[in-house]
C-alpha cells in the first residue's frame, strides 16, 4: 500500500518540493488534506469500495518473466495521450 501512495502522490509532491517551503500554513494543511483523501480513495479503490470506472484504473502490473518484485502487487503506469514540455505532469 505504501508504495502505492508513494508512486501516485508522493513523487509528485517531491517533484516540486522547493515551493513549498514558501507556502503558508493554510496551504500546506491544504495539501496534507488532499494527500490524505487521494490515500483514502486508493485504499478503497484497492478494496474494490469505489465505483468501478475509478477500480478499472488500477491494473496489476504484468511481466512476461518472473521478477523479484511479482510479489508486491505493484500496478501498472498507464500510457498517457497528453504530450508535456518537461516531460512530467503531476
Amino acid at each position: 500500500m505504501e508504495i502505492v501512495i508513494h508512486a501516485f502522490i508522493s513523487a509528485c509532491l517531491d517533484y516540486c518540493n522547493a515551493p513549498f517551503t514558501y507556502f503558508g500554513k493554510t496551504s500546506l494543511d491544504r495539501l496534507q488534506f488532499d494527500q490524505n483523501a487521494a490515500a483514502k480513495l486508493l485504499t478503497r479503490a484497492l478494496h474494490g469500495q469505489t465505483p468501478s470506472y475509478i477500480s478499472q484504473l488500477l491494473q496489476p502490473d504484468v511481466t512476461s518473466r518472473t521478477l523479484r518484485s511479482s510479489e508486491q502487487g505493484l500496478l501498472s503506469v498507464p500510457q498517457s495521450r497528453l504530450k508535456t514540455k518537461a516531460g512530467f505532469t503531476c
